[in-house]
């Protein structure tokens, strides 16, 4: 009887024993998963801030390259050749400089759309790559350039109108001169409150 006893007790302690061992089992397993998502979600929450932080930056490069390119540029020529200069090369190679921002472990990528741009719209594709923990998350942007010079009347093609009329009706030099200064000098002051933050405008914006 007391052997009987003692097998019972036994068996019962091995139940015990492994049903305590598959709760412990289980439960390390869950707490190893939570914290796994845990850790996903915090990367990932990283990686889409660094691609904001790149995306911002670019936007502020942006913003002043086209306030410059608006203070010494004066006709809608002169805008569209100094953004689009060597294939916009120029510009884009300005617009990606990132450093001093902790950014560094990144990928910037930024093309002129030649194919859907013209004197009025510049635009441009942005891609960039933020990487955290061989984990990494792209995103793509959209951006417009818009001439503020578009369809507006530039110094020389005043000053040739001027002469042609000249030529027709015979005005006096000291007349036209008078008018060509008074046509140029409202022309600029209508334009010298012009906000490089209209120019620049993202239409579309999308997480890979």
């Amino acid at each position: 009887m007391l052997r009987k006893n003692k097998g019972s007790i036994l068996i019962m302690s091995l139940i015990v024993f492994t049903i305590v061992t598959v709760i412990c089992v289980t439960c390390s397993g869950l707490i190893l998963s939570n914290n796994r998502m845990c850790k996903l979600d915090y990367v990932n929450e990283k990686i889409k801030l660094g691609n904001i932080g790149l995306i911002e930056i670019i936007h502020s490069n942006m913003l002043k390259e086209v306030k410059y390119a608006v203070e010494n540029t004066k006709e809608e020529a002169e805008f569209y050749n100094y953004i689009t200069k060597n294939s916009s090369r120029d510009f884009i190679n300005k617009i990606k400089i990132v450093d001093g921002s902790n950014l560094d472990k990144s990928d910037i990528k930024i093309d002129y759309k030649t194919t859907i741009s013209n004197k009025e719209f510049m635009h441009y594709t942005i891609s960039t790559k933020y990487i955290v923990d061989n984990y990494d998350k792209y995103i793509v942007a959209k951006v417009k350039i818009k001439n503020p010079w578009y369809g507006k009347i530039g110094k020389e093609e005043i000053i040739t109108e001027e002469d042609n009329v000249r030529d027709i009706i015979g005005k006096n030099q000291e007349e036209i001169t008078s008018q060509e200064s008074n046509e140029v000098d409202e022309e600029i002051k209508d334009t010298s409150k012009i906000n490089e933050s209209d120019l620049v405008i993202f239409y579309n914006y999308e997480e890979k």
